[in-house]
């Protein structure tokens, strides 16, 4: 078999795959991670530098959004030029799966910047304020109460591994 010859050069070769990885997120958990990529990607060239996620963060102030900062860990390790399949990849890979405990446990892990083990009150109100959620202090801590086996507004990791994985009434 020979070589495809153009103007005396060999054909380019195919870029090597990236391997394929499931994507356990939802549509609009997608949608919202293309939001974000387009707000890193300052000059709309499809790929984002991690020195233009670590700008934006900076703006952002790490004590106002500890938990983007804890999700967007380690983005540095993907390269120069992040595409945002790979963008998508790596949120994919922080969240982890959430049917398994190890993938539950890591999304607790983004709610728990004081290193408690449980989702306090203080914790949800703050990643409700991140997300640009309007509830109430009162109205968490009810929605807490309602699900936590501790009979305060404060969620154990078994409680919130039945809440993610719907087997509250269970």
């Amino acid at each position: 078999m020979s070589k495809k010859v153009l103007k005396g050069k060999e054909a380019p070769k195919a870029q090597p795959k990236k391997p394929e990885v499931e994507i356990k997120l939802t549509e609009d958990e997608i949608k919202d991670c293309k939001e974000a990529f387009d707000l890193f990607d300052l000059d709309n060239s499809g790929t984002i530098d991690p020195k233009e996620v670590q700008a934006a963060l900076n703006s952002l102030g790490k004590d106002q959004s500890p938990t983007i900062f804890r999700l967007l860990a380690g983005i540095e390790e993907l390269g120069a030029e992040i595409d945002f399949d790979s963008f998508l990849g790596h949120i994919n890979e922080r969240l982890g799966n959430r049917e398994s405990k190890e993938g539950v446990q890591r999304i607790l892990d983004l709610f728990d910047a004081e290193g408690t083990g449980h989702i306090t009150l203080k914790a949800l109100t703050r990643v409700a304020r991140e997300l640009g959620e309007s509830m109430t202090e009162d109205e968490l801590a009810h929605a807490l109460e309602r699900i936590s086996s501790l009979g305060k507004p404060e969620l154990t990791f078994e409680d919130f591994y039945k809440v993610m994985t719907k087997k509250v009434y269970g």
